[in-house]
């Protein structure tokens, strides 16, 4: 059959900053492809497609099946792009986090999409292919839901090493970009799944709560054909945490090292699972950035969030990884609801002392299927406002409004974080020196701009 898979377009056309290969469509089309299906991959994101444009594109392809995800945020885009895709394919099937949390509920607000599946979908969408295929039902097959149905999801998929390499072949690399690597051809990898920690505002719907991670022997197969096939220079782990494991971060480095790999790589970590022979190994191995959610400079929330870290910790996983000679990326929450204005103040301090290479300042948000959001519901704290950062996606984010916190505050903490932190000279001086070609002016000055652009921006102020 033929079957595409479909990234829609942005709520409005700009230049962005940040443009990543859709991991999980990737996975779903290699998936599927081992079974004769023709697929394609529509990312019209990063194509930069009109919504003219993606209808036009859809009609041309006239698929048997469509296949579709989304994330909260950006829920809207989804739905509409599956009313336009509506008339062009007898069959759609939705997935995503968003899916996965509201079950149900989505088909009432999108009537259009016939079926989802729940969970890790690569196995439930082959076998929905293959039962259409051969025009059989489809209604007891795990993790299927629509309006009136409901399957329990198909559970974890325990061996991860069985999944087939992302189909990247599907993709066209010369549309992907990442900030904090201008002018580099980029891939995104995941290399586990689930993460064990318990933050209230995480939300592990798809993935769940127990750490399945390939063998690094598989993981490093990967790194070695997306380098000499593709062409690749620069991949971002998408692991919820990859440095879980020391002795398999470990042995994935040197396996790195054994095959002779020239690449540069960006992970998650945590301040509480790393240490100097680990980065100082990865390091060695091509680890040039690891973002650590740091959150906040108070313990009080850092407590709230349930985040199982501490001060202390924080500080000493940034000296260890300056001594490694890895940069450190950090995210920020603030409008923590346990916090004052002041307090939060004392947060955008603690990331100028930290100095990261790239702060992710954010509004703490209650997504459903989180403990935040059930926490927020109970206290009555719970508001959608315009409250976001400069590279959010959504149309109104969730928030705590509490005693502490207002709309106003909100955008004002938001607004004064960017300024304090972006717009000092030293930060700015630092970013030139490090400025090699004209593509990585071209691609520094567009985040910058951006930056620049919501600061100034009616919905930042």
């Amino acid at each position: 059959m033929k079957v595409l898979l479909i990234q829609p377009p942005a709520r409005f056309l700009k230049q962005e900053s940040i443009v990543i290969p859709p991991l999980g469509l990737a996975y779903l089309a290699s998936s599927v492809e081992g079974d004769g299906h023709k697929v394609k991959i529509l990312d019209a994101f990063a194509k930069g497609l009109s919504w003219t444009e993606f209808e036009e594109e859809v009609k041309k392809e006239k698929p048997d099946v469509i296949g579709i995800g989304g994330m909260t945020p950006t829920i809207d885009l989804t739905i509409r792009a599956i009313k336009i895709c509506r008339p062009y394919t007898p069959t759609i099937v939705v997935g995503g986090p968003h899916l996965t949390v509201y079950k149900q509920d989505f088909f009432r607000e999108c009537p259009e999409a016939d079926l989802g599946i729940i969970g890790e979908a690569e196995e439930s969408f082959r076998l929905v292919l293959k039962r259409i295929e051969e025009k059989k039902d489809i209604w007891d097959i795990p993790g299927i839901v629509c309006v009136d149905k409901i399957n329990p999801p198909n559970g974890y998929i325990e061996n991860l090493d069985n999944l087939p390499f992302p189909a990247r072949h599907l993709l066209s690399d010369r549309h992907y970009r990442y900030a904090l690597w201008p002018g580099k051809k980029i891939t995104t990898m995941i290399t586990s799944r689930g993460c064990p920690y318990q933050c209230i505002f995480c939300d592990k719907s798809i993935f769940g709560s127990r750490w399945r991670a390939r063998s690094p022997q598989n993981v490093v197969e990967e790194l070695e054909l997306v380098t000499k096939e593709f062409g690749v220079q620069s991949i971002i782990i998408y692991d919820d945490l990859f440095t879980f494991n020391k002795q398999r971060v470990m042995d994935i480095c040197q396996g790195i090292l054994e095959k002779g790999l020239k690449i540069e790589w960006k992970c998650e970590g945590r301040v509480d699972r790393v240490d100097f022979e680990m980065l100082k190994l990865m390091k060695k191995a091509g680890c040039s950035l690891i973002a650590y959610g740091v959150e906040s400079a108070n313990q009080n929330s850092l407590n709230f969030l349930k985040k199982g870290t501490t001060i202390g910790q924080i500080r000493r996983a940034f000296e260890i990884t300056r001594q490694a000679g890895v940069r450190p990326m950090a995210y920020f929450i603030l409008g923590i609801p346990t916090e004052t204005y002041d307090e939060s103040l004392k947060t955008i301090k603690f990331a100028k002392e930290l100095d990261p290479d790239f702060a992710q300042f954010s509004i703490l948000s209650p997504y459903k299927g989180t403990k935040l959001y059930e926490e927020t519901k109970r206290q009555n704290w719970y508001q959608e406002v315009e409250a976001k950062n400069p590279f959010d996606k959504d149309k109104k984010r969730p928030v705590v409004i509490s005693d502490h916190w207002s709309e106003k505050n909100l955008r004002k903490i938001l607004r004064a974080a960017h300024k304090s932190f972006y717009f000092r000279p030293s930060y700015i001086i630092k970013k030139l020196i490090k400025v090699r070609n004209l593509q990585q002016i071209s691609d520094l000055f567009s985040a910058g701009l951006g930056i620049l652009r919501w600061y100034f921006s009616k919905e930042a102020s």
